[in-house]
């Protein structure tokens, strides 16, 4: 017992058995930072726990201390229930009109050709705006017409790039045209131009 002792206080390798706290040798001096670390590896092993502990605790008092408390939701007044019915109505509308129009021809190969052949040539940032679309769809779109002959893109001198209908385009713009007009005519027959923008003005803001 007494040799298991010294062992472990005592550097092994020579005859002084020097204390692993001041070791004369070499080999001593190795194996004491040896055990160094392993006292110390020990000592943070068991620290871990609760180092983590105390982190999460004081994750959870800021996360606290930064939410305000959230007030329970109240129930509608009587007078709210106009609101929230005129909005039911609202969705309800939307969600049939939707529905009738789901089967129609409004692609946007068409909405490309319907802006060009009423504005004339436009350069893409200025279809970009006409049309709504995101850059990656409109050029995806504009790639297609290109290959069907419906488009032309011209660059000028300073190098914009003009996109223009082209005798095909011009026809099947006005063959799709006339197909709308026979096919989606009726749903909006009843509203006047006016009635259209401001519709389509009430959309836009509810959508952005």
């Amino acid at each position: 017992m007494k040799k298991e002792i010294l062992a472990s206080k005592h550097c092994p390798y020579c005859k002084r058995h020097c204390s692993f706290s001041d070791p004369h040798c070499g080999k001593g001096r190795a194996l004491a930072e040896k055990f160094k670390e392993e006292k110390r590896f020990k000592e943070e092993k068991k620290r871990k726990p609760e180092i983590k502990r105390k982190a999460e605790l004081l994750t959870e008092e800021s996360r606290t201390a930064e939410e305000p408390a959230s007030e329970p939701v109240k129930a509608p007044e009587k007078n709210e229930w106009k609101g929230i019915l005129s909005e039911i109505r609202l969705l309800r509308l939307c969600y049939n009109g939707m529905k009738q129009l789901s089967d129609r021809k409004a692609g946007k190969q068409f909405y490309i050709l319907a802006v060009l052949a009423e504005k004339g040539s436009l350069i893409q940032k200025e279809l970009k705006v006409h049309t709504g679309l995101h850059s990656g769809e409109l050029e995806e779109a504009l790639e297609k017409l290109e290959k069907k002959a419906c488009i032309s893109r011209k660059r000028t001198e300073d190098k914009t790039i003009y996109i223009s209908l082209t005798s095909k385009g011009a026809d099947s713009a006005k063959e799709l045209a006339r197909d709308w007009k026979k096919d989606n005519g009726s749903i909006f027959a009843s509203l006047t131009e006016e009635d259209k923008n401001v519709l389509e003005g009430i959309l836009n803001k509810i959508i952005k």
